[in-house]
C-alpha cells in the first residue's frame, strides 16, 4: 500500500516543477530563501508541544487527555485534506477534459487559468496537509514520552488509557485536577498580588466544601514554597553580586549562562 506522505510529497513536488513561480532577476541568496520559505516547517514545533501545551495541564491525567484532544484535531484535519485533494484533482481532471474538447481560442485561455488556479489551490493543499502530518507526529511523540518516563501511568500502575475510558477512575481524576488546577492559579495570585484573584476565589467557592478546602490548601503550600525559593534565589544572586570587583548588567558575562551551540 502506498504511504500517503512520501505519495503526497511526490505529488506536491511535481506539481511545483510544472507550477513554479518565475525567478528570474533574483540572487541565488534570495532564491535559497524562496525555498527555504516554502519547505520550512511552521508547525508546532515539539518544545512547545511537550512544555507549553502538555507542561500547562497541572496533573499527568489532564496532560494525556489534552494530548488525544489534540491528536484528534490533527487526524482530522488530515482526513479533511486528504478529501480536499482528492476532490481538488478530479477539478482538475475535469478542467482538462473539457479543455480537450473546447474549440473557442478565448475559452482554451479561459479554462488554462482554470486550470492553473486549481493546481495552485492542490498545492497548497498539500503543503498543509504536510504540515498537518508533521504535527500529528508531535503530538504522537508527546504521548509515547509519557509512558517511556512512566507518566501515563496511574501510581497503582493503571494505564492512563484504561482511566480515561473508566467513568469513575475519570470522575475522580478530574476532581484532583480542579483542586490542583484552581489551588495552582489561586497560589499564582497570592505570588504577584499577595490574594487570590476574584476570578480564582469565585471558582473554588464553587466547588463542595472539601474540595475548596483542598484547592486553598494547595495554593497557599505552593505559593509559600515558591516565595520560599524566589528569597532563597535572590540570596544568592546578592551574594554574588557582592562578591564582584564590579557590577554589570550583562548577562552573557554570567559564568553560569552559556551560549547555545
Amino acid at each position: 500500500m502506498e504511504n500517503p506522505i512520501t505519495s503526497a510529497d511526490e505529488r506536491y513536488k511535481e506539481l511545483m516543477a510544472e507550477l513554479k513561480s518565475s525567478r528570474d532577476n533574483l540572487t541565488e541568496i534570495q532564491t535559497k530563501q524562496l525555498d527555504l520559505a516554502l519547505e520550512l516547517e511552521y508547525g508546532q514545533p515539539y518544545f512547545k508541544v511537550k512544555h507549553f501545551i502538555g507542561n500547562a495541564q497541572v496533573s499527568a491525567y489532564a496532560k494525556y487527555k489534552q494530548f488525544l484532544l489534540e491528536l484528534r484535531s490533527r487526524e482530522e484535519v488530515i482526513e479533511n485534506f486528504l478529501m480536499n485533494i482528492a476532490k481538488q484533482e478530479a477539478q482538475i481532471e475535469i478542467i482538462e477534459e473539457e479543455l480537450k474538447l473546447e474549440t473557442s481560442p478565448a475559452r482554451v485561455r479561459l479554462k488554462e487559468f482554470e486550470l492553473i488556479t486549481n493546481k495552485n489551490d492542490l498545492i497548497k493543499i498539500h503543503r498543509r496537509l504536510k504540515q498537518a502530518y508533521e504535527d500529528r507526529q508531535n503530538f504522537l511523540d508527546a504521548l509515547e514520552d509519557m509512558y517511556k518516563t512512566g507518566e501515563a501511568y496511574l501510581p497503582d500502575g493503571t494505564d492512563l488509557a484504561d482511566a480515561v475510558k473508566d467513568p469513575k477512575l475519570s470522575h475522580e481524576l478530574e476532581t484532583q485536577h480542579w483542586r490542583q488546577r484552581l489551588g495552582k492559579q489561586a497560589a499564582l495570585d497570592i505570588i504577584a498580588m499577595g490574594r487570590i484573584g476574584t476570578g480564582n476565589m469565585e471558582a473554588i467557592s464553587q466547588m463542595d466544601e472539601e474540595d475548596a478546602v483542598s484547592a486553598l490548601t494547595i495554593a497557599m503550600d505552593w505559593s509559600t514554597r515558591v516565595n520560599k525559593a524566589l528569597g532563597q534565589i535572590e540570596n544568592n544572586v546578592i551574594q554574588e553580586i557582592e562578591s564582584r570587583k564590579g557590577f554589570t548588567l550583562g548577562l552573557q558575562e554570567r559564568p553560569d549562562v552559556k551560549e547555545i551551540e
